[in-house]
């Protein structure tokens, strides 16, 4: 009788390839799914919008003028994303868990037009006058949206630019215009809801 010898490759047998193959179905399979995975979030991060916000207080000052400078609040968003993306609103929000959400009116003559479409590294601006009321507009926000515990208040306030597709873009305010509405809120009295 005639023992057959099975074939052998490098020192592995036939039946060894067939083991090994068989993990290469498996890890071509896992390589696949990396790559739709990694595919999607590539895709993912290019998708979603972008920008840079900023909020603080400004001078404006202009050539020639005498007496003090006009004082402006102003929001400041610049598309840093490769999507454009449309700014519908700007406003503020402030606490914890019992939030509250205000928004803000701005100088039509100085700012930029709302809604607006920003492009790629295209910015827009809008001016809040400080004196436009009777009463400071600072006292004026402190009241109304600081109050009653300027403090916790003042650690949660953010500014909000809000986008036509529900993206809403937050920035704490400058160091400066915490600092003026922490002077503003001082000797308030306490608003009961």
């Amino acid at each position: 009788m005639v023992e057959m010898v099975e074939p052998t490759f490098l020192g592995i047998t036939k039946s060894e390839w067939e083991l090994v193959n068989s993990f290469a179905n498996w890890i071509a399979a896992i390589g696949t799914v990396a790559a739709v995975w990694v595919s999607l979030l590539l895709a993912n991060r290019i998708a979603r919008p972008k920008a840079d916000v900023s909020v603080g207080h400004r001078l404006v000052l202009q050539p020639g003028s005498k007496g003090p400078a006009p004082e402006f609040i102003v929001f400041r968003v610049v598309n840093t994303g490769e999507r454009p993306i449309r700014i519908t609103q700007i406003g503020w929000r402030v606490g914890l868990f019992k939030k509250r959400y205000a928004v803000q009116m701005h100088d039509a003559a100085q700012s930029n037009k709302l809604p607006v479409d920003l492009e790629h590294g295209q910015e827009a601006q809008w001016f809040v006058p400080l004196d436009a009321r009777q009463e400071p507009w600072l006292v004026y926000f402190a009241r109304g949206m600081l109050t009653p515990n300027p403090r916790i208040s003042l650690l949660t306030l953010r500014g909000q630019v809000f986008t036509s597709l529900g993206t809403v873009f937050e920035v704490w305010p400058e160091p400066t215009l915490r600092k003026k509405l922490r002077d503003a809120s001082r000797g308030l009295t306490i608003r009961v809801d």
